[in-house]
C-alpha cells in the first residue's frame, strides 16, 4: 500500500468512531453541494447548522478548478463574518506536490497560511506556516516513511510569539496496514492552552473490515498527566444493511453510548440521524443528545 500523509494514518478507525455522529456536538445540519454545467464547472457547497444552545451557523463555499493548470480557486464565507480565499496547485510540473496559499479574514484577526504537501510511494512530507496573526506565527510539519504495509511518522507544531515561543504539539505514530486491517501505536504531547490542560498521551488502535458490510474498530488512550488518570477505551462498529442503509454504534469507558443510522434515498439525498447517551449520568438534564444531517447533491 502507498504511504499516506500523517493526518490520514488512523483515518479508518477515526471515521468509524467519530464520523456520522452529529449528536456528539448536538448539531442539526442541512447541506447542499452542486456543480454548474461544463465547460467551466464551478462547485458550490452550502450548509446551515443549528446547535443545541439555539445558535445557528451558515457557510457557503464556491470552488473552481482549472484542470489544465492543476489549480483550484476557492472562497468560503460564513455568518460569523469570517472569510477565506484559497488557491492550490497540484501535480503541476512536479508530480505528487501540492502547494496551497490561504488568506483568512476574521473579525479579530487576519493572516495567511502557506502550505506544501509532497507524496511519494515510500514517504510523505507536509509543512505549513500561519503568518500575520496578531499573537504570532505558527509553524507545523509532518513526515511519514514506510514500505510493505508499515509506516512511521511524526508531526509537530511550534508557535513563535512576540513575547515567547512554545512547542504546541508533538506526536508520532507507528502503523501496519492491509486493505482490510490497520493497527497503530501512538504517542503525543499537547501544550496547555486556554482552559485545556497540558496532555501527554500514549495509546493504540485497530480497525478490521471482516466483510464488505461489517467493520469494527477500537482505540485505547493512556494519560500520563496526571499519574492517577485511568485509561480510556472506545469501541465502534458499522454494518451495511443494504446498499443504501448503514448502522453504526460506539461505546467508551467514560460511559458514552452512541448510535447512528444513515439512509440514502437516491443518488442526490442522504439522511443521517444519531443519538448519544451518557450512561453514567442518566438522571442529568443533558445526559442525552440527538442530531441529524440532511445532505443534498445535484
Amino acid at each position: 500500500m502507498p504511504v499516506d500523509f500523517y493526518k490520514n494514518l488512523n483515518k479508518r478507525v477515526n471515521d468509524l468512531l467519530t464520523k456520522d455522529f452529529p449528536s456528539d456536538k448536538g448539531e442539526n445540519k442541512v447541506e447542499w453541494k452542486g456543480t454548474s454545467a461544463a465547460p467551466r464547472p464551478v462547485t458550490i457547497e452550502a450548509s446551515i447548522t443549528t446547535k443545541s444552545d439555539g445558535s445557528s451557523f451558515g457557510t457557503i463555499s464556491p470552488k473552481y478548478k482549472a484542470t489544465e493548470y492543476g489549480t483550484t480557486f476557492g472562497v468560503e464565507v460564513n455568518t460569523r463574518k469570517e472569510a477565506k480565499v484559497e488557491v492550490s496547485m497540484e501535480d503541476y510540473h512536479v508530480p505528487g506536490l501540492k502547494t496551497t496559499v490561504t488568506g483568512h479574514a476574521r473579525p479579530d484577526d487576519k493572516f495567511i497560511n502557506v502550505s506544501a504537501d509532497y507524496k511519494h510511494e515510500n514517504g510523505t512530507v507536509s509543512a505549513g506556516v500561519d503568518y500575520g496573526k496578531s499573537a504570532g506565527t505558527l509553524l507545523e510539519g509532518s513526515a511519514v516513511v514506510g514500505a510493505q504495509g508499515f509506516a512511521f511518522g511524526g508531526s509537530a507544531k511550534y508557535f513563535i510569539g512576540h513575547n515567547d515561543t512554545e512547542l504546541k504539539n508533538l506526536s508520532s505514530t507507528l502503523q501496519y496496514s492491509t486493505s482490510d486491517f490497520d493497527i497503530s501505536a501512538f504517542a503525543k504531547h499537547q501544550a496547555a492552552e486556554g482552559k485545556n490542560e497540558e496532555k501527554n498521551q500514549m495509546g493504540g488502535n485497530f480497525y478490521h473490515r471482516f466483510t464488505p458490510d461489517w467493520s469494527v474498530g477500537a482505540e485505547t488512550t493512556f494519560d500520563t498527566i496526571p499519574p492517577e488518570a485511568t485509561p480510556n477505551l472506545a469501541f465502534g462498529t458499522q454494518y451495511r444493511v443494504n446498499q443504501d442503509t448503514f448502522l453504526k454504534a460506539k461505546f467508551d469507558t467514560e460511559g458514552k453510548l452512541g448510535a447512528s443510522w444513515q439512509q440514502k434515498y437516491n443518488k442526490n439525498t442522504r439522511f443521517t440521524l444519531s443519538g448519544t447517551v451518557d450512561t453514567k449520568n442518566l438522571g442529568a438534564k443533558n445526559s442525552a443528545s440527538f442530531g441529524f444531517t440532511l445532505s443534498f447533491n445535484d
